[in-house]
């Protein structure tokens, strides 16, 4: 069969903009640095929680081509995040695609041509929020008496002068919230012609999108892939559906950079937050012929569906079983041990029983062996789709650097589980990454060390 490798990463998130190690993911987490802070987006002051993990400050259209650059005003902000993370991805790997100008940068140094019908795109989304105030704005031409919205005057305005409702929104204001344009923007500028797809699967999205894009280069339909995820749950509506579900940390919006704790035993909730990654996957021979860089092999792959507790519709299988499966599988693919796992990223959305089911799916796929944890969202905050990706990025950049970073913000670790509480350098043969999301879904995916590239 076929192999698969990681050969570039691009990662956005409340811990900064950057490709492999550069930029804000791997530093941040070396440092154990917190990314969360005071909600700045919008107003939350009426909110019980009022912190978030938010991107540092980015242009658009500095990630973009220049004849592309008025295609970013019909950007939600996921697409803006998926569009910049495959940016990075693509420098960090050395491909020049019809998003990245040939020029004197891209001389020598490896940078590398493909052939865009055997180059893939399965991004990761989520629900894309409406801008609230575009949207409101809309309803205000169709108000009528008793500030009640009347669906006529939203298709059509009494007065000819006037706008109706829908008249207010732009032509391609559709195109601006579907969870598959991030792929589509991302296929369109790098021109990618090979398989695409969008998964929608909450927080697992990304390790499904790397598993549908890592079997068709498994099959030859492909021999490179993008693949991720991202969204932002930093908006009206993520922060208020969350409160309403009771997810968040109420507790310590004075001290907002210690919010996010997972697996601590003082967790006190969830935080909302942005980002997701993009990385670059290659068929093995293909990524050393060009002399790529390669951070891991995607060695095994599981996936796995379960049911949530009962009374808790919206929540994940308290159990812990169905994600075990989903570990067990990615093991078996792997043809790998639970002892030859040196790490282990898991969940961690630092909601106290969610942390225990994560436990228990641990200790149901790894037995006795427990690899070290090190929750990578810790201190960056839940971003839906994004949240794997992220977790993916960070467990391929353990691989590649032979190196544990602590976990954030944990200082007492609930019991029975081996929490990393400092950056140690070790072997590293395989690293896992194990991903519940809150609609059942669970994704597994194990790293493994190239030994020869």
């Amino acid at each position: 069969m076929r192999r698969v490798v990681i050969t570039g990463i691009g990662a956005v998130s409340p811990l900064g903009l950057g490709g492999g190690t550069g930029g804000g993911l791997w530093e941040g987490l070396l440092a154990g640095r917190s990314g969360t802070a005071t909600l700045r987006r919008f107003d939350a002051s009426a909110f019980p929680s009022r912190v978030a993990g938010e991107v540092p400050a980015f242009k658009t259209t500095d990630y973009v081509p220049k004849s592309y650059r008025k295609a970013t005003k019909i950007m939600a902000r996921d697409i803006e995040l998926a569009v910049v993370a495959a940016d990075l991805a693509v420098k960090d790997a050395r491909l020049i695609t019809r998003g990245i100008a040939e020029g004197p940068a891209t001389q020598g140094g490896g940078w590398f041509k493909p052939n865009p019908e055997r180059m893939g795109c399965n991004i990761g989304a989520g629900l894309i929020a409406a801008d609230l105030t575009e949207l409101a704005t809309a309803m205000a031409q169709a108000r009528a008496e008793h500030d009640v919205l009347d669906l006529a005057r939203w298709g059509r305005s009494e007065d000819p002068a006037k706008t109706s409702g829908m008249e207010s929104l732009t032509p391609l204001w559709l195109l601006k919230y579907l969870p598959n344009m991030l792929a589509c923007h991302v296929s369109i500028i790098h021109d990618t012609q090979g398989p695409s797809n969008t998964i929608t699967c909450g927080q697992a999205s990304a390790g499904l999108a790397l598993a549908e894009a890592a079997r068709t280069i498994q099959r030859g339909d492909a021999d490179l892939a993008l693949v991720g995820g991202c969204e932002t749950k930093v908006h009206e509506m993520g922060l208020m559906r969350w409160t309403l579900l009771g997810r968040l940390n109420t507790r310590d919006n004075d001290t907002p950079q210690r919010a996010c704790r997972p697996y601590d035993t003082t967790a006190a909730g969830s935080v909302i937050a942005e980002g997701g990654a993009v990385l670059v996957i290659e068929e093995f021979e293909h990524a050393r012929a060009r002399g790529a860089t390669i951070y891991a092999e995607v060695a095994g792959l599981g996936a796995t569906a379960g049911a949530a507790a009962a009374g808790s519709p919206t929540g994940i299988d308290t159990s812990g079983e169905a994600a075990a499966m989903a570990m067990k599988k990615a093991l078996a693919g792997a043809g790998a041990k639970a002892q030859d796992v040196g790490v282990v990223v898991p969940p961690g959305y630092g909601i106290a029983a969610w942390d225990a089911a994560d436990a228990a799916a641990l200790r149901g796929a790894f037995g006795e062996h427990v690899p070290t944890v090190v929750p990578a969202r810790a201190g960056i905050g839940d971003c839906g789709a994004g949240a794997q990706a992220l977790d993916l990025a960070a467990a391929a950049l353990m691989i590649q650097q032979q190196t544990i970073p602590p976990a954030t913000n944990v200082t007492t670790p609930i019991a029975g589980l081996p929490v990393s509480v400092k950056a140690e350098s070790r072997p590293l043969e395989y690293a896992a990454v194990l991903t519940t999301a809150l609609g059942g879904q669970n994704s597994a995916v194990v790293l493994k060390r190239m030994d020869h590239q």
